[in-house]
């Protein structure tokens, strides 16, 4: 029995209308009438690409932040809540919208405030400006990865959980590439300003792309909101817990991989070396996870596979703290990379299988829980770095909220069981 077959049964367990004789025929129709849906799925591609070309450049440009705005660790650390309040309204707000809007129009204003908060952060002449500057880049990344999200499970509903891991892996893919390259840069003399404003003419062509395109309406779902289905996603404990896993995963995540730079810098002998290579092996290793975890998807079921990827997760976060020389650290964050890889799509896979009518706003819950986790994760890491505990104590911090995903993703494999 594939995944999609054992958990077909859950759907109607929360209040939605069991499928009808329509949408149990084969997805060949739906296929028929999507046309274009390969540039539409690079294009969701894309979207995710771009914002990871910010995220994963943040933990080098953190530093060159603390220096051009006079910041410690623990003001840098506000960057984080200030972008993941941003994150959490976008993921909200656009993902209700784009149910009840259509899902061009929206991602396009998504865009277009991901593209200002750029321009607005790469223009800011005080750290007190470039935090709102900093929640609009969240805002409308949250806005993008949500949005994009849904837009290819109605484009691919027969491969869902396919395209939501390969949309990851074209996020791993900017987050490995953007670390590495920022930094060459920036020790070469360039601007950190520039960075932002080069992304935001990047958008400018995404928004063209995207414009052009027509976007077919899902013919297995309208575009409004089924409100009665929502009131009862909302009523799931299932879903809550779900919410608590992403959340925790994208702290560990986040927290994990924007302070690393700064560990390696201030804690291991010669680790200045590695500090602007380490995140991208991190994303390397994140991206490879990614496409390993595809055919895997099929053949193990979505929440064993994730509760597999997080017991590794949290072997290899805590052992990377427990040596001191970089090239063994090094192959633990690859580890850790490797295992972190396909938690964040297995999850909202996990999601839009169980809730399909109401994809928009339940991926845009999901990530919005993720953004809390990003936001509270690496500022907690922050402030613990400067106490007694180090860096290396606080970053023990990551494989604790790591097992906590092993633990709330056990009890609800029981509970399915049950």
């Amino acid at each position: 029995m594939s995944n999609r077959e054992a958990a077909a049964p859950r759907r109607w367990e929360v209040g939605i209308e069991p499928p009808t004789e329509a949408e149990q025929q084969p997805h060949r129709d739906s296929t028929q009438r999507l046309p274009r849906r390969g540039l539409l799925a690079v294009t969701c591609y894309l979207c995710l690409f771009f914002f990871a070309l910010y995220f994963g450049a943040v933990s080098v440009l953190l530093p060159f932040l603390g220096e051009a705005f006079h910041l410690g660790a623990a003001v840098e650390g506000r960057l984080f809540p200030a972008s993941s309040t941003g994150f959490i309204v976008g993921v909200l707000l656009f993902g209700f919208l784009s149910d009840r809007w259509g899902r061009k129009a929206v991602l396009l204003a998504g865009i277009a405030l991901y593209t200002l908060g750029l321009l607005l952060f790469g223009l800011a002449p005080s750290f007190a400006l470039a935090l709102p500057a900093s929640a609009l880049i969240g805002g409308g990344g949250g806005a993008m990865e949500t949005v994009a999200s849904a837009l290819a499970a109605d484009l691919f509903p027969e491969r869902r959980a396919f395209h939501l891991n390969a949309i990851q892996v074209a996020f791993g893919v900017g987050a490995a590439f953007s670390p590495y390259v920022a930094q060459f840069l920036l020790m070469r003399g360039m601007d950190w300003r520039t960075l932002y404003l080069g992304l935001a003419a990047a958008e400018v062509g995404l928004f063209l792309l995207l414009s052009v395109q027509k976007v077919p309406r899902a013919p297995h779902a309208s575009e409004a909101v089924d409100f009665a289905a929502l009131r009862w996603v909302l009523k799931q404990p299932v879903f809550l817990a779900l919410c608590l896993a992403q959340g925790l995963y994208v702290g560990a995540e986040v927290g994990f991989a924007s302070w690393l730079p700064t560990y390696f810098r201030t804690s291991l002998p010669g680790g200045m070396v590695w500090s602007g290579v380490v995140v991208t092996l991190f994303w390397i290793a994140m991206t490879i996870g990614r496409i390993g975890v595809g055919p895997l998807i099929d053949r193990i079921p979505l929440l064993r596979l994730a509760i597999l990827l997080a017991l590794g997760g949290v072997v290899g976060s805590a052992l990377a703290m427990a040596w001191t020389s970089p090239w063994v650290v090094l192959c633990w964050v690859a580890w850790t990379g490797l295992c972190f890889s396909g938690i964040f799509g297995l999850i909202l896979a996990e999601v839009g299988t169980l809730f399909p009518k109401a994809a928009g706003s339940a991926f845009g819950g999901i990530v919005a829980s993720g953004g809390v986790g990003g936001a509270i994760v690496p500022w907690a890491v922050a402030l613990l770095a400067s106490t007694a505990l180090t860096w290396r104590g606080a970053l023990l911090l990551i494989p604790t909220a790591t097992a906590g995903i092993v633990l709330v993703l056990f009890c609800i494999g029981r509970t399915g069981e049950d």
